[in-house]
């Protein structure tokens, strides 16, 4: 009898710490802002830095981001001149680690990692370039963020390098 009863009693223990657990999943997942949605890039809030003059400021930018934590998808369509570019990138906020296309120019895959930081989506890659003076490396850190009424979309984005650190600013207006 005392064996049976020991054993419902271990049961029940262990069935309130597999519920504990997840309920900090289930707590975990909620603790970040939702980027699911089709985001449109406002130029006149958005700050290009070193990329001002460059077509990728000028275009028009459209986001959809299909979320399914900790599984984030980017599409990112570019349209200038008539003429329409599109990316798709992979985010993992488990840190795993994802292999996408470089977001300005071609021919180039990016390795980052990428994690909550709070409220943040952030994501650090290096890349390898090839120069006139031998290889150096470019240091990327990608930050995502929600505005507190969810209608406004905010990637920073800083670069270093050989040739110091860049930083731009992109905001997108929740349009679906």
């Amino acid at each position: 009898m005392k064996s049976i009863l020991a054993c419902v009693l271990l049961t029940a223990c262990l069935a309130g710490v597999c519920a504990a657990r997840d309920d900090k999943k289930k707590d975990a997942a909620k603790s970040h802002p939702d980027l699911s949605g089709t985001w449109t890039l406002d130029k006149s809030k958005s700050d290009f830095g070193p990329f001002s003059e460059r077509p990728i400021a000028k275009a028009d930018a459209t986001l959809v981001i299909s979320e399914h934590d900790p599984e984030l998808k980017i599409t990112r369509t570019l349209s200038l001149n008539g003429q329409q570019e599109s990316k798709e990138f992979t985010y993992y906020a488990d840190e795993r680690g994802e292999t996408n296309p470089a977001s300005i120019g071609g021919g180039i895959d990016v390795k980052s990692k990428t994690k909550w930081e709070g409220d943040k989506l952030v994501s650090h890659a290096k890349v390898t370039r090839k120069g006139q003076r031998g290889d150096f490396d470019i240091d990327t850190t990608e930050k995502w963020q929600v505005s507190s009424d969810g209608k406004t979309l905010t990637q920073s984005i800083e670069i270093s390098g050989p040739f110091g650190m860049q930083q731009l600013k992109l905001v997108f207006h929740r349009s679906a």
